[in-house]
C-alpha cells in the first residue's frame, strides 16, 4: 500500500504499542500513529486526526473498547465517515468477540497473535471501501428517486411497473395520487388498473398492452381514467415492453401523464375560436350593410359634384349610415 495510513491506538501500555507498531512495519504497512489512552483523548483525536484505522484495546482504567466503539459510532452518525475498528486485546470469550462484530467491530487480534495484524487491516480497510462506495450508490438513488418524486408531483406525471412472472404491480406515489389514493393505498393487481379505465377506452387499453407484449416493443397511447374519488381525467402514456436475456416479456413499464388540464385548455380554446368566427361572421354581415351604402353615396357625391341641392339631400343618408355603423362598433366594444 503505497498510501501512509494514520491510526489512532487506544493503549495505555506503552510495551504493547511498541510491539504493535514492530508488527506493522514488518507487515510493510507505511503508517504515522497517535496514542491515546482516555476517552477525551480518544474523542478530541477522531475530529482533530481524522483517522485512517484505530486500534483499540479492550480494557483501560477508567475506558474500554465498548465505550470507544459507541463514541466513534456517534462520530460516524455526524460526519458519515466511515473508519475501520480493530479490537487489540489480551484474551477474550467467543462470545464476547461475537458481541463485538456484532456490535461494529471490524475484527479483533489477540495480543500474542499480531502478526495478524497488518492483514487485518488491509482486509478492513477493503471492506470499508466496498461499504463507502455502496453508500454512496445508494444514497445517489435515494437522492434521484426524491428527485423523481418531485418532478412527478409537479408535472402530473406517474410511472409504474408490473412483473408478468408473479403478476406484482408496482406505482409511483404520484400515479396513486393521478388515480385518486394516497400514496400505497389499495391493493395493485391487474384488475385494479382496468377497472379505473373509461368503459369506453378499456378494451382499446387491453388491445395496447397485449399488442405490446406480443411485438416485445412500446405502445404510445391515450385514455379516460374514472373512479369512486376522482372525476374522469386523461391520460397520456406509453407502455414499454422488459425483455429478458432470451428476449422473452418480463416486465411491462408505463409512464402516464395526466393531461386533463390540457385538454380543458385546448376545448375551451376551441370553444373561443369558434365563438370568435361567429362574431365575425355576424358583424361582417352588420358591417357589410351600412357600409355598402356609405360606399354607394360617396360614388353618387363624385358623380353630381357640382349640384349642390343633390348634395345636401345625400347627407342625411350618409349620416345615417355613419350613425349605424357607429352603433354597430360601440355595441361589440361592451361584449368585448
Amino acid at each position: 500500500m503505497d498510501k501512509v495510513l494514520k491510526i489512532l491506538i487506544l493503549e495505555d501500555s506503552l510495551d504493547d504499542v511498541r510491539l504493535i507498531e514492530r508488527e506493522l512495519k514488518g507487515g510493510s504497512i507505511a503508517f504515522t500513529s497517535t496514542v491515546v489512552d482516555s476517552k477525551d483523548e480518544f474523542e478530541n483525536a477522531l475530529y482533530e486526526m481524522n483517522p485512517d484505522v484505530i486500534l483499540s484495546d479492550h480494557s483501560l482504567p477508567q475506558f474500554n473498547s465498548i465505550d470507544a466503539l459507541k463514541v466513534y459510532q456517534q462520530f460516524q452518525s455526524e460526519t458519515k465517515i466511515i473508519i475501520p475498528f480493530i479490537l487489540i486485546t489480551g484474551s477474550v470469550s467467543e462470545e464476547f468477540a461475537a458481541k463485538c462484530i456484532k456490535s461494529g467491530v471490524d475484527d479483533y487480534i489477540l495480543k500474542d497473535r499480531l502478526r495478524r495484524l497488518p492483514c487485518s487491516i488491509l482486509n478492513a480497510l477493503e471492506k470499508t471501501r466496498l461499504e463507502m462506495e455502496r453508500s454512496k450508490f445508494f444514497d445517489e438513488i435515494i437522492s434521484k428517486e426524491a428527485m423523481m418524486r418531485e418532478a412527478e408531483q409537479l408535472a402530473h406525471f406517474g410511472s409504474w411497473q408490473v412483473d408478468l412472472m408473479t403478476g406484482k404491480y408496482k406505482w409511483s406515489d404520484e400515479t396513486y395520487r393521478i388515480f385518486g389514493y394516497e400514496p400505497g393505498d389499495p391493493q395493485l393487481t391487474y384488475e385494479t388498473f382496468l377497472n379505473h379505465i373509461h368503459p369506453d377506452d378499456r378494451q382499446y387499453i387491453k388491445n395496447a398492452i397485449e399488442e405490446a407484449v406480443l411485438h416485445r416493443d412500446s405502445c404510445p397511447c391515450e385514455f379516460r381514467i374514472i373512479g369512486d374519488r376522482v372525476k374522469v381525467k386523461y391520460i397520456l402514456s406509453n407502455i414499454l415492453v422488459k425483455l429478458n436475456h432470451e428476449q422473452h416479456p418480463i416486465q411491462l413499464w408505463g409512464f402516464s401523464l395526466d393531461i386533463t388540464q390540457r385538454k380543458k385548455q385546448t376545448k375551451a380554446l376551441s370553444l373561443q375560436n369558434k365563438q370568435l368566427i361567429k362574431i365575425a361572421r355576424i358583424q361582417s354581415h352588420e358591417v357589410r350593410g351600412p357600409l355598402a351604402r356609405l360606399m354607394g353615396l360617396v360614388n353618387i357625391i363624385e358623380d353630381h359634384q357640382n349640384d349642390e341641392k343633390h348634395l345636401k339631400e345625400l347627407l342625411k343618408p350618409i349620416l345615417k349610415s355613419a350613425h349605424e355603423l357607429d352603433g354597430i362598433v360601440k355595441k361589440n366594444c361592451k361584449k368585448g
